[in-house]
Order: C-alpha cells, then structure tokens, then sequence
C-alpha cells in the first residue's frame, strides 16, 4: 500500500492548540473508513494476531492509539528493520513531533510515559549515542558474568519455595516464579532497599497498563521516579557495586556528564527490562510445556536453551510495540512505496513484524529449530537495540532451565489459548499461568 498525500488529523490538537498531529494514509485504510482503532490483546486475539489483521492493510496502516493519536503501525518485517535502523525515522518526541515542544499534548496516559522522559530510548543521532554510552558501559560482560551466581542463587531460592506447595497443586507460574525471579534480580542490581520492593514492582508494572487512565499512570510513573531519584542521590555519594553506581561512574566519566534527571530516566528503561523477563520467562515456559516434542528436544540438549528463547521471543514478544517514532523528515521507503510525513508518528508492530509470512515460513508454529533461524525484532534492531539483552538473556536462560531440571512433569492446567493475556498493545504475556508441578 502506497499512502496518499500527508493530511491533518481532526481533533488531534495540543492542548495550547498548536499544531496538530500530522497523519498519512487514505481514508480507506480499514474496510469500513477512516482507520482502526488498536486495542492490544484481548480475550479473543493476540497482539501477534491483531499485527496479522493490520497486514491485510498494508506494510504500514493507520491506526489508531488511546488518546485519539493516530499512527502508522508497521507490521512489514523488512520494512520496520529498515525504520528501526535508517536516520530517517526518531524517537525524540521533543525534536520530531510537531507541536510537541509549544505545549503538551492531550493524549491517553498509556502514551505519556512512553515519549515524556529524555533517556537512550527516546533520542536521536549524537544525543542518542551519549545517552546510551553509559548504559552500554555499565551493563558490561563483566556485568552480565557477576550477577550470574546471584541470578542462579535466587532462582534456587524461588524454587525451593515453590517445592513446599506441594506437587498435586496448581501453582501460578508468574506469581510465584516468573515475576519474583526478575524483581528480585533488578533489586539487587539496582540496590533498591527490601522494604520498597513491594510498592517499587507494584508501580513498575503499572507503567505497561496501556487500559490505565492519564491519573493511575501519572501515580505509578511518580512513585517509580521518586524511589529511582533516592537511588541516584545515594549513588552519589557512595557509589556501590551495583548497576546504579556503575551507570554513575560511567556518566561521570563521560564528556558531557549526565545530570540527575538523565541517570533517573536512563533506569527507567532498565525498569521496563524487569517487566519484558517476567514475560519472556513465563512464555517460553508456555511454548515448551505445550509442546513436548520441542522440550525434547531441549532438555535432551539436542537443541540449546538460547535457540528456544531465540524461537519463544519472535513467536511471543514481551515487548508488542513501543510507542512512539516519528518520521524526522518528509520520505519515502524505496522498496516498499511507503510515504511518510515529516513528523508523522510510526509504530513498530514488533508482535506483528514477527509474524510475517515474507520472512518466516508457517510463521505461527513453535519450532527451536526453525530453518533460517529466529531472529527477530524482540530485542531492537539498529541503534535502539536492547543494551540488557545480554543480562536478560542469562537470566531467562538461568530460570527456564532449572525450572524444568526440578519439575521435569510439569504441566499446564488449561490450554494456552484459554490462559488471561496482559490487556496491553505495548506489554505482551500472561497475566496468569496455572502449572501442575507434577
């Protein structure tokens, strides 16, 4: 689908009445007018599957986010590879989004926090390259290689809890396994104190409820920056072997130091890495318990570990899109004929990248050793890629792996298909996963 002229949007004013949002696409862009609204999952898709039904749209429809913001969801593989990785397309709102700067806008709260803080996920060109140096310095090999005991201490931890519930029981798996593995690893690896992890996951979590209103998400993006701006005071002054002291020295080191409110912003995209594992470990826990002739395959170590998560995480993101880019000029994408507006907002469908057809074969079916391999846009692609992919990665690994060295007869209780989905466009897992230990 090629798109027609570049059109303002209606009613998609800033609140000082600024420029409007710029929109590309006909009006035909969905069968029935106008363009579709993007829900997430629900009880009756997938993130995957609703990326699936925008493609019979094109490479790159219209749709449309909460808040009235309508953006161009790029659910072509080839094509969101080359947005992820051309200059052409930004994701610093205050730069490329018109009207952005002359006052806020009036958008859902599921949006805010996406596009209103300044760290290594919403920048561009150099400024993107000196905010993600210090990330990219602190979450070293070395990094990654310390807190691996610790990571294999806690899974042992969690795991030793869960042998007291007994094996004729259902337990939920993200409860009790899947989210208090990654919770308790960021804590360590933050140093956040005991006593304000409870209130710290609680409002972590609340950042990815895209059905939250403007208020709830204000709250829980205000307690998460209030605890992280007490991490970087302590930092300061007695900068500890952890990741916040690392990213401190790093910062520091640098030569354009960051300020307070940058090392703040710049964890929180290490917050967004906790809620991504709780999923990644919980899905591919999904994919293998539901197929046997794949966990064979695995825990008989035929195939690696890694090339399941491989598989796992193009089948089943934890991440299905991040809002927002923005085209940084006016262009057009010579291998597909899509134009794109200066300024128009672009949504990477990673969920519905990872599903086209154009670049896997029978793209639905769970196979660790799918030919052509796996990759997938799960981590990033171009200079936005995942820097914790490495820590994350290990840890999956770690976790997945033990589980199923104790509990070689786990199963599920329900079918995949009938376990709850986070109601998210922007996280993607289960919210519950009923497991018979066996």
């Amino acid at each position: 689908m090629t798109s027609a002229a570049v059109t303002l949007a209606p009613g998609l004013e800033s609140t000082d009445g600024s420029a409007a949002v710029l929109s590309a696409g006909p009006p035909s862009a969905s069968p029935g007018g106008g363009c579709p609204f993007l829900r997430g999952a629900t009880a009756a898709q997938t993130n995957g599957q609703e990326g699936q039904r925008l493609r019979a749209l094109g490479p790159a429809p219209v749709v449309e986010l909460p808040g009235a913001v309508q953006a161009r969801a790029v659910v072509d593989f080839a094509l969101a590879e080359r947005l992820s990785a051309g200059p052409q397309v930004s994701r610093d709102a205050a730069r490329h989004w018109p009207g952005y700067r002359e006052g806020p806008r009036s958008v859902d709260g599921a949006i805010a926090p996406w596009t209103g803080s300044h760290n290594a996920l919403n920048s561009y060109g150099d400024d993107h390259r000196e905010l993600r140096a210090p990330i990219a310095a602190a979450l070293t090999r070395r990094r990654v290689e310390a807190m691996t005991p610790v990571i294999e201490s806690i899974v042992q931890d969690v795991l030793d809890g869960l042998d007291g519930v007994g094996a004729e029981r259902n337990v939920d798996l993200v409860q009790s396994y899947a989210l208090p593995v990654p919770h308790e690893v960021i804590t360590r690896l933050l140093g956040v104190p005991a006593e304000h992890l409870p209130a710290f996951s609680a409002a972590a979590a609340g950042l990815f409820d895209t059905s939250a209103g403007a208020e709830e998400t204000a709250r829980s993006t205000g307690a998460v920056l209030a605890l992280l701006n007490q991490l970087v005071a302590g930092a300061r002054e007695h900068p500890g072997d952890n990741l916040v002291g690392d990213l401190v020295r790093a910062a520091d080191v640098s030569g354009n130091p960051l300020s307070d409110a940058a090392l703040r912003d710049q964890l929180m995209l290490i917050i967004a890495g906790t809620e991504t594992t709780v999923h990644a470990i919980g899905t591919l826990l999904v994919h293998l318990l539901s197929h046997p002739d794949q966990l064979a395959l695995v825990t008989s170590e035929q195939v690696p570990m890694e090339d399941a998560l491989t598989e796992s995480l193009r089948l089943r993101p934890p991440i299905a899109s991040v809002p927002l880019r923005f085209a940084a000029r006016q262009f057009e994408d010579a291998r597909s004929g899509e134009q794109f507006g200066e300024g128009e907002p672009i949504l990477i469908h990673i969920a519905g990248a990872n599903l086209d057809p154009e670049r896997y074969e029978d793209p639905e079916r769970f196979d660790v050793r799918r030919e052509g391999g796996s990759r997938s846009l799960a981590f990033g692609y171009g200079p936005h890629v995942c820097p914790g992919a490495a820590l994350a990665t290990r840890e999956i690994v770690i976790a997945v792996t033990r589980f199923l060295e104790r509990y070689p007869h786990a199963r599920l209780a329900l079918a995949p298909e009938l376990l709850e989905q986070t109601a998210s466009f922007i996280s993607n897992g289960y919210t519950s996963i009923a497991v018979e230990l066996g």
